[in-house]
């Protein structure tokens, strides 16, 4: 039995691509859509903990949106939005984190500072480089979440 593959355009050149790799590629595949289906009907969330928020929040939501930036191939956190002054104390020097360390090929290398210029935006005084300095505008109206932590330096894993 052989199956039919289903070609389908893309914008940006006009060749045919399976739609196996369409879904792929705009949603993790058959797994990304079951997936949305089972978060859309509520199915696949569990429920709260009696006397655990109930569903309810202590304080009237202020937020009217949230943009999350999946930055998959750009420039690192630590060079646009996350000022590290140790880096430039350090940068040149062996790195040592005193256990083992996931990195992407050859081991670590030496401490590397960035290679942008920061300056303070806003009165929040938030750190911004100058690749991403027309944010700064905004600077005071942003959250930033800076404590999330992982054991891996390849992103895709952290």
């Amino acid at each position: 039995m052989t199956l039919a593959r289903t070609k389908i355009a893309t914008r940006s050149t006009g060749d045919a691509e399976s739609r196996r790799d369409f879904l792929w590629r705009s949603g993790g595949g058959l797994g990304g859509i079951a997936l949305a289906h089972l978060v859309q009907n509520g199915s696949a969330l569990a429920e709260p903990e009696p006397g655990v928020l109930s569903g309810q929040l202590h304080h009237p939501p202020r937020a009217k949106r949230v943009i999350q930036l999946f930055m998959a191939g750009a420039a690192s956190h630590v060079d646009l939005f996350d000022h590290k002054p140790a880096l430039e104390k350090h940068h040149g020097q062996n790195s040592d984190f005193g256990e083992h360390v996931e990195a992407f090929q050859n081991g670590l290398g030496p401490w590397m500072r960035s290679p942008f210029t920061f300056r303070s935006y806003g009165e929040c005084g938030k750190m911004l480089s100058d690749p991403v300095r027309a944010l700064g505008r905004c600077a005071d109206e942003m959250a930033f979440i800076h404590s999330m932590v992982g054991k891996t330096g390849v992103h895709s894993q952290a």
